[in-house]
């Protein structure tokens, strides 16, 4: 009797073991003004890490229809923002901010880099707002304007003078991007 349970012990303990990837869903939020609400899956694996990107799911609450959005490949969600009372392109729209992996080009510099990203209501269309090789460190919406003003850092130091930090503003009504202030 102790060796049948042991083996069906053993059994269940194997079987549970090699349980597939899960996946898990973030906090789910509806979209101010709007039909819809957002929530974010993650991928996680027993065997170390999943090669599945984290997802974006859009649902139209009237309808009950949802829409995946793959963000960027490497990228994980760090938070999303539904509350926004801009328009971009003439569209409601979330602002996600993440963590992307990156090649490490230079010695200081870090693997992962902070990034926005704008998705449209309209069309579900994901338009990165940071630029290659920066971080973002901090960001906000003037309602008034309709632009998003932001601030970058350089993943690394290009020499002993320090790193490359600029002021970007990004226009909600065209989507055209400028440098305003740079230190260096």
């Amino acid at each position: 009797m102790k060796k049948l349970t042991f083996l069906l012990f053993f059994v269940f303990a194997t079987a549970t073991a090699q349980k597939a990837d899960r996946t898990n869903f973030g906090s789910l939020q509806n979209i101010k003004a709007s039909d819809y609400a957002v929530t974010f899956t993650s991928n996680f694996s027993k065997t170390g890490g999943s090669n599945e990107p984290f997802k974006m799911v859009f649902i139209n609450t009237v309808t009950g229809k949802t829409k995946e959005v793959l963000i960027a490949e490497k990228t994980s969600i760090r938070k999303v923002h539904t509350d926004i009372e801009a328009n971009f392109l003439g569209s409601k729209f979330v602002v996600v901010e993440c963590y992307s992996e990156v090649e490490k080009r230079l010695p200081k510099a870090s693997g992962f880099v902070s990034k926005l990203y704008l998705i449209s209501l309209n069309d579900f269309k994901v338009t990165p707002i940071s630029t290659e090789d920066f971080s973002l460190k901090n960001w906000q919406i003037n309602t008034k304007t309709n632009k998003i003003v932001f601030i970058e850092q350089e993943n690394g130091m290009k020499d002993l003078s320090g790193e490359v930090q600029k002021i970007m503003v990004f226009d909600l009504d065209n989507g055209t991007k400028r440098e305003v202030f740079s230190n260096n």
